[in-house]
């Protein structure tokens, strides 16, 4: 493995000098010797020490991302977008996962502040407790949140109220009048955003509210089927389910074919995210669709400006959009007259 001394000697110059070419420092070397150290860095595949690097340059070049479960797609696209950022801007990405819980997303933080890392995305669930906002702001000024929170760092957010609204004007516009809904983490501000959003749509187009078409998930697809047996198993039921994620629909129109009903003949579902399997699922899913990759991006980018000094808005917002597929149809006229009587 070739050492910078034996770049050094083969170009004819100092360490220092190499130091400098391969460090991108703002010392100038003249366009010769510049020429002759990449050529003989190609020539011994020389890969500078990184560690050494971030010493000489005070940096890690490494980039902490803190999501709340590794295992949802959701957060894998929104991951792969920052990597893809991160890598064009010259950083590495440490990922780490805290399952909601308050004490491992402290636990996290602290972990990478004693890494080092130059920056921070912090994605998904709440920021509750003195200790986890306190530790935040010790790196407000290198750190960027993916949601709604109530911390000083920019943000990047995504309209879940405008996206919840969408899908259930759409229900309403296929005739539909009962909409049931499944939350996700009550520590989530995305899920209480959509709530907010399903409740107005009912409450704006004169639809009624049934507490007991509403039900408690946690994003996975088994707790999706749990609240869509208890809601559709009840006397008087919903003709449409809006999941606050497709992982939950999944589920849903699992429970509804173990119940012998069709979907959408009988139900009526969509879900919220628009990960890769909705479209071939059984059948295509109708989802809001949330660009996670470009919130990805965009969160990287904003980090990127922020460690660099540039300016920085402090709040970025993206719209959803509707995507309707098969899992969404008009009311039945059987319901219809069962609903009358």
């Amino acid at each position: 493995m070739s050492t910078i001394r034996d770049v050094a000697k083969r170009a004819r110059v100092s360490i220092a000098t190499v130091s400098r070419v391969v460090s991108s420092s703002s010392h100038k070397v003249n366009d010769e010797t510049r020429s002759k150290i990449l050529k003989a860095v190609k020539q011994l595949d020389y890969r500078p020490n990184a560690l050494a690097q971030g010493l000489i340059m005070k940096k890690s070049m490494t980039i902490g991302v803190i999501i709340p479960d590794i295992s949802n797609p959701y957060y894998a696209e929104i991951v792969r977008g920052i990597q893809d950022g991160a890598e064009q801007c010259g950083y590495a990405v440490v990922l780490q996962n805290t399952d909601r819980k308050r004490e491992r997303i402290s636990k996290c933080i602290q972990v990478l502040r004693d890494k080092q890392a130059d920056g921070v995305i912090f994605s998904g669930g709440r920021i509750q407790g003195d200790e986890i906002l306190s530790s935040l702001k010790e790196i407000t000024g290198r750190a960027v949140v993916i949601g709604r929170h109530e911390v000083e760092s920019p943000a990047v957010r995504v309209d879940n109220v405008g996206g919840a609204t969408q899908a259930v004007q759409h229900l309403i516009g296929l005739g539909h009048e009962q909409i049931g809904f499944i939350r996700g983490p009550k520590t989530s501000t995305s899920i209480i955003d959509r709530f907010h959003g399903y409740r107005g749509a009912l409450e704006q187009s004169g639809c009624r509210y049934e507490k007991n078409w509403v039900k408690q998930g946690n994003l996975t697809p088994g707790s999706g089927y749990q609240a869509a047996k208890e809601i559709l198993s009840l006397k008087i039921r919903p003709t449409a389910i809006l999941a606050c994620n497709d992982l939950m629909a999944f589920g849903v129109v699992h429970a509804a074919k173990s119940l012998g009903l069709k979907v959408p003949e009988d139900l009526s579902v969509i879900g919220f995210d628009n990960i890769p399997l909705s479209s071939y699922f059984d059948p295509p899913l109708t989802t809001v669709e949330i660009p996670m990759y470009r919130v990805g991006m965009a969160t990287m980018q904003m980090l990127a400006d922020l460690l660099s000094g540039r300016n920085v808005e402090h709040l970025r917002l993206f719209k959803t959009n509707l995507i309707a597929r098969e899992s969404t149809g008009k009311r039945s006229m059987k319901r219809k007259m069962l609903d009358l009587m």
